[in-house]
């Protein structure tokens, strides 16, 4: 079956909420926003207790190497910066609908490690534009959700798809069995969500096939990052077909795995 002939004529589904924390949602919002300070950043994570307490957990930890006890969120963007904390504070918000009881434990370490590997990866692709970067990097995170929402709504069957073909691009099997492929869905999703245009964009062009030239640099980055965070093969084939726009992927991929490894660690991923 064509995907994007299945995509277009896809019948209307119920949304469901955002599987993350109604704050996650509105950090992603807030990017948007040229005005937003740190310390509206702050206020805005100080709404959900659990993530304040997951942020402050991570910013203690020795990975950060702080000389003394950071108490608080405000006090944790001064020293870490904006970016850095909302990094963070998203990378614990996936892990979430992750979480839940219907998802299946192995889909849910493998999904959490290969979406925090596709942000860290996608990040350092475009280093050099710094608000680039971090809407690579959200995007990044977000760009499989239409994953989890299938896992969600099928458990059982959608775990099996992802256990008999391992190594195959699903997307026209998720099309003839479940009426969409989790690229067009998470898209929708995240535009039904109120989410940036640009992060929906990189969800639904994440399979992008070469060559990736008429992409803009947020989707580039994810679409090579999506293939570096996935199997050998698919890592070979980013290599070759990764623009010229982009750093390196070697040296992508090298500055990103402290922080992958890390964050696993510490998340106990």
């Amino acid at each position: 079956m064509n995907v994007a002939t299945s995509a277009s004529s896809r019948t209307k589904r119920p949304v469901l909420p955002p599987p993350f924390p109604a704050v996650a949602v509105q950090l992603i919002q807030q990017m948007q926003d040229p005005d937003a300070s740190a310390a509206d950043v702050g206020r805005l994570i100080e709404l959900d207790p659990s993530l304040t307490a997951s942020l402050l957990r991570l910013v203690n930890s020795p990975f950060f190497g702080m000389r003394r006890q950071i108490a608080g969120v405000s006090e944790a963007v001064t020293v870490l910066g904006m970016s850095a904390v909302r990094r963070m504070v998203m990378s614990v918000a996936v892990v979430t609908p992750l979480r839940k009881p219907e998802i299946d434990p192995a889909f849910a370490k493998s999904q959490w490690h290969h979406t925090v590997s596709c942000a860290a990866i996608a990040r350092r692709l475009i280093a050099d534009d710094a608000a680039a970067a971090e809407l690579a990097f959200t995007a990044g995170l977000l760009h499989d959700i239409g994953q989890v929402h299938l896992m969600q709504l099928h458990g059982p069957a959608y775990a099996a798809l992802h256990a008999e073909s391992p190594d195959t691009d699903w997307r026209g099997i998720e099309a003839e069995r479940f009426g969409q492929p989790h690229d067009w869905l998470g898209a929708d999703l995240l535009e039904a969500w109120g989410l940036p245009q640009v992060i929906a964009d990189a969800a639904r062009l994440h399979h992008a096939a070469p060559p990736l030239t008429h992409l803009t640099l947020v989707q580039q980055a994810v679409c090579v990052a999506n293939r570096l965070a996935g199997t050998p093969a698919e890592a070979a084939q980013a290599a070759v077909m990764s623009p010229k726009s982009l750093v390196p992927v070697k040296q992508a991929v090298e500055e990103a795995r402290a922080e992958i490894d890390t964050m696993a660690s510490l998340l106990n991923a």
